[in-house]
């Protein structure tokens, strides 16, 4: 029986660079033989000798079919937008326009899971053409067959009361830390964030915060892991779960011991 089948939801690595490794499907090989159940990537080209993603538009029919081929080995496959299609109130259109290509690819190669970045209003500010932007958002979702998790750290309670099926909240727990832990503050601890999202909760990004610097290794900073996956468990978590490692602050080892710490504190030995 495998961690995954023993009550851990599945959990992902976010390809960027994995020490020295930039080649895409050499990430994907080492992923997998590190015992992550998932994986993901950014559909953005990425930056030369830093970090490495797909780009949708230079992504050809034969290429995705020999992608959906190699990602089927894992449980998920999330795909994260790029960070200039952030959507926000007052910028929806072209946004969601910018996000087509980027949910058809996620159909082509079988991915599970897109994130998105967004600024969602206040409830009490939202306003037609954000609620237009994401009725659109979900159809694209449901027709290639993908969640969306909005990634944010404020307003969980916009996306939460729209309940749409096919969006919710990507949580990057390490950016609660971030600025002071500001965006913390209102809620007073991760697990009170998490019980806040609810069911809202469709796919979190973990990664840990150390002076100032986050996607640093888990168990090695401020994060307050044991509350955090306490309050998942609570709420009967079990959706994706994605390790955001920065490369040049994490070694390949303590990535490793990274979801060995988040199967450790679920209680999988």
């Amino acid at each position: 029986m495998s961690k995954r089948t023993m009550g851990c939801p599945p959990i992902a690595k976010m390809a960027w660079r994995i020490g020295d490794t930039l080649d895409i499907h050499r990430q994907f090989d080492w992923i997998e033989s590190a015992g992550f159940d998932g994986v993901g990537f950014h559909a953005h080209a990425g930056t030369p000798g830093q970090w490495c993603g797909i780009d949708p538009a230079t992504c050809g029919e034969a290429e995705r079919q020999r992608l959906r081929e190699r990602l089927s080995a894992f449980a998920f496959v999330e795909i994260h937008a790029p960070f200039a299609l952030t959507l926000a109130p007052d910028a929806t259109v072209p946004i969601v326009d910018g996000l087509a290509p980027v949910f058809a690819f996620a159909g082509d190669v079988g991915a599970t899971v897109v994130t998105v970045h967004g600024n969602p209003p206040p409830p009490e500010r939202v306003e037609v053409p954000w609620l237009d932007a994401l009725s659109r958002l979900d159809a694209m979702a449901r027709e290639n067959d993908v969640v969306i998790g909005l990634e944010t750290t404020v307003n969980f309670a916009t996306i939460r009361k729209q309940a749409l099926p096919n969006i919710g909240i990507t949580l990057d727990v390490g950016h609660m830390y971030c600025n002071g832990r500001k965006p913390l503050e209102p809620f007073g601890s991760i697990g009170a964030v998490v019980h806040d999202i609810g069911p809202a909760m469709m796919h979190l990004h973990l990664h840990d915060v150390r002076d100032g610097r986050d996607h640093v290794e888990i168990g090695t900073g401020e994060v307050d892991f044991p509350d955090l996956l306490g309050a998942l468990k609570a709420t009967g978590y079990g959706r994706t779960l994605c390790l955001e490692l920065n490369p040049d602050a994490v070694a390949p080892e303590a990535m490793q011991r990274s979801l060995a710490a988040v199967r450790r504190g679920w209680g999988v030995a």
